[in-house]
């Protein structure tokens, strides 16, 4: 019976300690689609991939600004769920410079306007990076109500609108 007791209490102090501690935080999320220009030569561009990765090869030594420029989604309901999760802060992290940059806090409306992120490039360097989506929020479709000139729409899944819907 002492050796059960010991088990169990065991595996409560493991699981207490995993919770006090916190399991290591996830992964990052990718966000795919996103423009990477290099401003002072447009022909050498890139797309994020699905897990928001990109990369530059033959950059000449010196110092580029590279513009960051997401794509518009589509006011439509173009899904085969009437629920997504989007991101509502972004961080980009640019390696294979003389240093690393990072740039977290980033909005919406920063992607979509274009943001430039200069870097100092040696020789042979190789430049790759990643945006990545930080703080997500669960959107709801809302279709269009009949007789009503408001056309359906994505809202927050804890706004009023979601919870009468």
């Amino acid at each position: 019976m002492k050796s059960m007791t010991r088990g169990i209490v065991f595996l409560l102090v493991a699981c207490a300690t995993s919770v006090i501690y916190g399991a290591p935080p996830p992964p990052p999320r990718g966000v795919h689609g996103v423009d990477v220009v290099v401003k002072q030569n447009p022909s050498k561009r890139t797309v994020t991939d699905t897990r928001g990765n990109f990369a530059l090869d033959g950059l000449a030594p010196g110092t580029y600004a590279l513009t960051f420029r997401a794509r518009k989604a589509k006011d439509t309901k173009n899904q085969a769920s009437d629920e997504v999760t989007v991101a509502t802060s972004y961080s980009i992290k640019v390696d294979g410079g003389k240093r690393v940059v990072n740039q977290s806090g980033l909005t919406t409306d920063n992607l979509l306007g274009g943001l430039n992120i200069v870097i100092e490039v040696g020789s042979g360097a190789k430049v790759r990076g990643q945006v990545a989506a930080g703080a997500l929020q669960k959107m709801v479709w809302i279709p269009q109500e009949p007789g009503s000139h408001i056309p359906g729409r994505w809202v927050s899944s804890d706004s009023p609108e979601a919870k009468r819907a």
